[in-house]
């Protein structure tokens, strides 16, 4: 991954680049809380971390474009990309993003089609 660089806060009514936010792979080695070594997928926008953690099988390629993709729904959920300044913090949404684009814990290839009738859908 790429070197962590600090982060100018952003107002939020200004959009979102999510082509320049630092993000990368890290490992985690055996032990707790996992078994066997994974990689971690993530990316950092507004002061928050999100993270995907990948099995040594997983497509890390598609983890990271999932990471990216997956990212402004869940801002967006969290209240963080549109106007004011509450925040509210909504578990079931982020269940249910999960839910629909993780089932299972698998990663999907996600196309815009999708992605779109996704968003309709919240």
């Amino acid at each position: 991954g790429r070197p962590p660089s600090p982060q100018l806060p952003q107002r939020l009514e200004e959009p979102i680049s999510l082509q320049d936010a630092p993000g990368g792979l890290f490992q985690l080695r055996p032990g707790d809380p996992f078994p066997e070594r994974v990689t971690v997928a993530w990316i950092s926008v507004l002061s928050l971390a999100f993270a995907l953690v990948c099995d040594p099988r997983e497509n890390l390629s598609l983890a990271e474009i999932t990471l990216r993709r997956l990212t402004p729904r869940f801002l967006a959920s969290l209240r963080l990309l549109g106007s004011g300044t509450d925040i509210l913090l909504r578990p079931e949404v982020a269940d249910r993003l999960l839910d629909r684009l993780l089932p299972h814990g698998r990663l999907l290839f996600l196309n815009e089609c999708f992605l779109q009738a996704l968003d309709r859908e919240m």
